[in-house]
């Protein structure tokens, strides 16, 4: 059966609530013939629906194909100039142009400029490199929200393990018998908190060394969680078998030392943390105390506060490093309620359209939960086609 804590193509949402619990899968059979078909649940499905639709009307999306200007006459987007496989090319647009190229997570400079803290390891398509970005912003748009992005902690993984070399570190932070610490052995957060959240955690500065406290930052957990819940952090892991090339200990010392920590700081974190736990309580960062949180963590227990608290007592103790990672930069060009890119005061550019994450995010530094790209994308992408189909434009 599919695995509660990771995403399986071939589930529909309404099989998979809230993205985590499988509390109806379907049959062995049924998901056995699902694989066979290729049939696809999910996001993989609403992608399939929306290619179908513009096929079916002729419309056919141009891959490889990568936009680098904006065609601007008379102060009026008409058109775009592309890179492709076979040259440049000159692309007209008789009612407008629609940005919908995605963030710029994957563009370091782009990163480095404008996000709050560290980003280093996004986990999203590689061609999200700030191209719609770097267009509206020749065409003088005004910017908003650029600091923020839909962050997740990610980790680093052998080509073995994951194809991508990156994971989500994202259920398997909120089981029992782990702890997250940063380099000085010590707790930082509360780690059953939403993802998004971990933004703000990793980005704290200390002002007096210049640099960021909790990065980086590993996930402790000992044999229990092991041997309770399997390794779960490679994607779709679920073997009691730990990897070697995670590092571990027999004492929390030990692995302390291997991992440049200091060590008698993380014993008293964890001695700390056991006695909060035996109280049934976390009063250092509240973990267990919201529903999020007991919803979050072991599926068997959901509701209580030990559907996240846990010990850390039997060895061997094991650790895998955190980094700051996002799922998209949610920061671009400022839109109108029509989808239109407005200029640096606050005017419209005639013929320019955003939506998705190339625009700056009307949810600001929040996040609904997870897919909460999909929805303003699909609104903000129908309201902009709307709006330039109703234009009135020479030769339209």
């Amino acid at each position: 059966t599919p695995s509660p804590y990771f995403a399986d193509p071939h589930i529909t949402m309404s099989e998979t609530p809230l993205g985590k619990a499988v509390p109806k899968p379907p049959s062995p059979e049924e998901h056995a013939r699902r694989k066979a078909h290729n049939e696809r649940g999910c996001g993989q499905a609403l992608a399939g629906r929306l290619l179908k639709a513009c096929l079916d009307r002729g419309i056919y999306p141009r891959v490889l194909c990568a936009g680098r200007e904006l065609i601007i006459e008379n102060g009026e987007v008409v058109g775009v100039h592309m890179e492709t496989p076979k040259g440049p090319v000159e692309v007209r647009a008789r009612k407008g142009v629609i940005l919908a190229s995605g963030g710029f997570e994957h563009d370091k400079d782009l990163v480095r400029a404008f996000t709050r803290g560290p980003m280093t390891h996004p986990v999203s398509i590689e061609t999200s490199t700030g191209d719609g970005l770097r267009m509206a912003m020749k065409a003088g748009a005004m910017l908003s929200n650029m600091r923020e992005a839909w962050w997740i902690p990610t980790g680093v993984v052998p080509p073995e393990a994951n194809r991508m070399g990156k994971v989500l570190v994202n259920g398997q932070r909120t089981l029992p018998h782990s702890i997250m610490v940063n380099k000085r052995g010590r707790r930082f957060t509360n780690e059953a908190a939403n993802y998004n959240a971990f933004g703000a955690a990793f980005h704290v500065e200390n002002v007096s060394k210049f640099e960021y406290e909790n990065l980086p930052c590993w996930l402790i957990f000992d044999q229990q969680y092991v041997d309770t819940y399997g390794f779960r952090i490679s994607a779709g892991g679920n073997g009691s078998v730990v990897p070697d090339w995670i590092p571990r200990g027999e004492t929390p010392q030990e692995l302390a030392a291997k991992l440049g920590v200091d060590g008698e700081e993380l014993v008293r974190t964890i001695a700390r943390w056991n006695d909060n736990v035996a109280e049934g309580h976390d009063p250092d960062f509240g973990r267990g105390d919201s529903a999020f949180d007991c919803w979050w963590g072991d599926p068997y227990r959901k509701g209580r506060r030990d559907a996240t608290l846990g010990t850390l007592e039997r060895g061997p103790y094991y650790a895998f490093e955190i980094k700051s990672g996002c799922l998209g930069t949610k920061g671009g060009p400022r839109v109108d309620p029509n989808a239109c890119v407005l200029n640096v005061d606050g005017d419209p550019i005639p013929g320019l359209y955003a939506a998705g994450n190339v625009m700056g995010s009307p949810f600001g530094m929040t996040y609904g939960g997870p897919g909460g790209t999909l929805g303003p994308a699909m609104v903000f992408g129908f309201i902009a086609g709307r709006h330039a189909a109703g234009r009135n434009t020479p030769g339209a």
